[in-house]
């Protein structure tokens, strides 16, 4: 009968060889994926800085709604990662605030207001949803769910009560940009660019109300 080895849990040299040669064919598959994936953010041009172009409110049915026209866009590395099915979030601060003389600016009303950008790989679609009404629409290209991503419409942000008669009111828009719902490895990769994470200035205005 032959001898058992003596440290049975102990691997041989082929099988430590066999381990070793997995182990480097997955780092390099894995250098080939960030390469696909930071070497056209770090090459392409940088793209615009995200800013509110435009914002005013309008009366409508007893509520003051936003109009804005926002400027933003996508490096290749995002957009590849939205056709992967990585989601992009639209964040939008608005703040109310009544002026006065001899104290602090009061504030009248706060909203936060987010969008989400999917793509959903049954229909093919592009869905653009707003997460605080439920409310959505589809799209055939990335490019014209962005052109609905950049324009606000008839958004509610404040109800007419609210507002005092002969008082000055100021109105401050922000946007911000989100990829925190994306898986943790792919973020990790990705916040190598600052394309990821933009935010904007403040866009403030005093609105005749």
């Amino acid at each position: 009968m032959a001898a058992s080895p003596p440290w049975p849990n102990v691997l041989c040299p082929s099988a430590l060889d066999a381990i070793v040669q997995r182990a480097l064919a997955w780092l390099m598959a894995l250098a080939a994926v960030l390469g696909c994936l930071l070497g056209p953010a770090a090459s392409a041009q940088a793209p615009p800085r995200f800013e509110i172009r435009s914002a005013y409110v309008e009366p409508a049915e007893g509520v003051y709604e936003l109009n804005a026209t926002l400027n933003f866009d996508l490096p290749e590395g995002a957009r590849a990662a939205i056709r992967e099915g990585v989601p992009l979030t639209l964040h939008l601060e608005i703040v109310v605030k009544r002026r006065r003389s001899y104290w602090l600016d009061e504030t009248v009303a706060t909203l936060d207001q987010s969008y989400e950008l999917a793509y959903r790989a049954l229909s093919e679609r592009y869905l653009v949803r707003n997460l605080n009404s439920g409310d959505q629409a589809s799209y055939a290209t990335l490019d014209a769910a962005l052109d609905a991503l950049r324009v606000i419409s008839r958004l509610p942000i404040l109800d007419q009560a609210l507002v005092s008669p002969n008082r000055r009111h100021e109105i401050s828009v922000r946007g911000n940009l989100d990829v925190r719902t994306m898986p943790d490895a792919l973020r990790f990769v990705l916040f190598w660019s600052d394309d990821w994470r933009q935010r904007s200035e403040w866009y403030t205005w005093s609105p005749q109300l």
